[in-house]
């Protein structure tokens, strides 16, 4: 197994006195451009493929990226979101799932969980997921609950009171992701169809 302190080490002698100076710009603030919500997998690297700085994203992360609705949603993450709105101010809050989620195959699989009852009650909250009929017919299944927990936490994002008076006021913007650490493509949910496409024919 790799030795994690030789990385911080390396980190140290190489990769913080290119960034010295935006670290110390860091330490009087920060004004990250979105919050990003994503799964805690470790294949999952948000600054990696975003090509991120430091102070850029403020990412919060757990098994599914998984909001809850607001008053049901874990302690963590309503803090998280409640700050990055009101204190933060960011313009855009990003959910964003990926490809092959372990998280969204336990929920499809429950009885493979069986063992881990907490992992259980947590994917539970995004059954709803599953009665989800708005994804691609021609997807195999697992993408489609995917795509469907994606358009859920956006859905949920929504209950959050600072949430959706922020995106009324225009202030704020919400958007779906799903990430394929294959490929490194990334794809958006398009508001006018409710469908993924592949994010360069966005940005085009």
């Amino acid at each position: 197994m790799r030795d994690l302190l030789s990385g911080v080490s390396q980190f140290q002698k190489d990769t913080f006195p290119q960034k010295k100076r935006r670290f110390k710009e860091l330490a009087q603030g920060q004004s990250p451009e979105a919050l990003f919500i994503t799964c805690s997998d470790s294949r999952v690297n948000p600054e990696l493929f975003t090509n991120s700085e430091p102070g850029e994203i403020f990412v919060i992360r757990n098994a599914g990226n998984i909001v809850g609705r607001k008053g049901e949603a874990d302690l963590g993450m309503a803090a998280t979101i409640e700050y990055a709105v009101k204190a933060l101010q960011v313009p855009q809050i990003i959910i964003c799932g990926h490809a092959k989620c372990g998280a969204m195959q336990g929920l499809m699989s429950p009885e493979a969980l069986t063992t881990m009852p907490d992992v259980g009650k947590w994917v539970a909250q995004a059954q709803a997921a599953l009665e989800d009929q708005a994804g691609d017919p021609n997807a195999d299944r697992l993408t489609q609950v995917i795509e469907a927990n994606i358009r859920l936490q956006l859905k949920n994002l929504m209950t959050f009171p600072e949430v959706a008076d922020a995106v009324e006021a225009g202030s704020l913007r919400l958007h779906g992701w799903l990430y394929d650490f294959e490929t490194g493509k990334v794809n958006v949910l398009a508001p006018e169809t409710n469908q993924f496409i592949d994010s360069s024919v966005q940005v085009a």
